[in-house]
């Protein structure tokens, strides 16, 4: 392979996309979906330029690893941007989508994978498992920049960062259960509450709260002190993210779980000022980690396998991927009614990518159970979310921008 080949593919795609990324945004064609695109194209179904074999790895190795990675320093930036009080203040909001909605999400996913795809229930239930979560990298572009802030209401553009950021590294607890009743199925109950619930989940929430909450103490300390420079508040960030990563993998916890708790915390400790300041800059780093990634994915998609499924296994995707959001959140409406009004829980009910989590999930569960077909049907619905998803985009944003106003004069009327 040549290194060259490949550095000048791809920083080539990841620069022209993020010069045209406004106008990009505006006619509903966001990053991932020409990323991906890109990755196909060049790949082994198209032009045949580059391999995803070339780099030297196994192929679900490597795309495990740059999807755990791309997370750390996603979850990072979502954490980041939310503002101090959050937590306490949104609490009604985290307690029902995450207490609440996670398990409604993987019971619709689950249920209709099982009833039309056609696949054995432990199958249906760990595919159920791998899409329930809401993506935090790939929710990124739908919730900042210039044009989000201007459609998107911020207290929208917020929960859905909250949610997509806790709910994917709880989305191991999910994922692990069929995984552990495919392999281990004497054992599992067992192994899901004492070593993946108490050690991995529970485990990982101490760790990276303790980490950040010294790393913020610390944070505040070097920079009361002059003992850093003011632009090194980025290279004091990733390197937190990824120490969480790192270390909490060795102590055998859900690393990507402590890696959001761990700056969640951090962005609770340091000043407001200085969250402020640095997290567009944050959101810009998550991003030129995403792009890579989903060429990666493109380059490696099984397109003869997915010709081989016909047209049902697309349709039963997009319906799960779609029912599981859209069910949950309007069951859950009564209480979270004086949360978000009818056209936010339209909006929030609709956008629930998937992405970059699914694909590490995947690989991890065909690491696991040696199925290669959890790695197929995801793929499939992760191409499938990218294109709903990112073509909706543009229009339901201006259709929620265009609610505002009716919205504001229905709250003073009521009033």
């Amino acid at each position: 392979m040549d290194i060259n080949l490949v550095l000048a593919l791809f920083a080539g795609a990841v620069l022209l996309i993020s010069a045209f990324s406004t106008l990009l945004q505006r006619v509903s064609l966001p990053g991932p979906v020409l990323a991906l695109a890109f990755g196909a194209l060049i790949g082994p179904f198209a032009l045949d330029v580059v391999r995803i074999e070339d780099f030297g790895l196994p192929p679900g190795t490597l795309l495990e690893q740059a999807a755990r990675i791309t997370l750390a320093v996603g979850l990072a930036g979502v954490a980041l941007r939310l503002p101090h009080g959050y937590w306490r203040r949104d609490a009604r909001w985290i307690a029902v989508v995450i207490g609440l909605g996670m398990a409604l999400m993987f019971a619709v996913a689950t249920g209709v994978l099982w009833a039309a795809l056609g696949v054995p229930f432990l199958v249906a239930l760990l595919l159920g498992a791998i899409i329930t979560p809401t993506d935090p990298v790939v929710t990124t572009p739908i919730v900042t920049g210039s044009l989000a802030e201007n459609r998107i209401p911020e207290r929208v553009r917020h929960n859905l960062s909250a949610e997509s950021g806790l709910n994917d590294g709880l989305a191991y607890l999910f994922v692990l259960l069929p995984v552990l009743l495919l392999t281990e199925p004497d054992r599992a109950w067992r192994e899901l509450l004492t070593t993946v619930l108490l050690r991995e989940v529970l485990g990982a929430a101490v760790f990276g709260a303790l980490v950040g909450f010294l790393m913020g103490k610390l944070f505040v300390l070097v920079r009361r002190h002059g003992l850093m420079e003011e632009s090194s508040y980025l290279a004091f960030v990733v390197p937190l993210a990824l120490l969480v990563l790192g270390t909490g993998k060795l102590l055998g916890t859900d690393a990507l779980l402590a890696v959001f708790v761990g700056v969640a915390v951090f962005g609770q400790v340091i000043p407001q000022r200085d969250e402020a300041q640095e997290d567009k800059v944050q959101d810009a780093v998550a991003r030129l980690f995403l792009l890579p990634v989903f060429i990666l994915l493109g380059m490696a998609l099984p397109v003869e396998e997915w010709a081989r499924l016909g047209w049902v296994p697309p349709v039963v995707l997009t319906a799960a991927l779609l029912l599981r959001r859209l069910v949950t959140l309007w069951a859950l409406r009564p209480l979270l009614r004086d949360v978000h009004d009818r056209s936010e829980t339209f909006f929030l009910s609709w956008f629930g990518p998937i992405g970059v989590s699914a694909l590490f999930y995947a690989t991890l569960a065909e690491r696991h159970t040696g199925r290669h077909d959890i790695f197929v049907y995801t793929t499939l619905a992760v191409t499938l979310s990218v294109l709903v998803h990112g073509l909706s985009t543009a229009p339901l944003s201006a259709w929620l921008q265009h609610r505002e106003p009716e919205r504001k004069q229905e709250e003073e009327t009521a009033a």
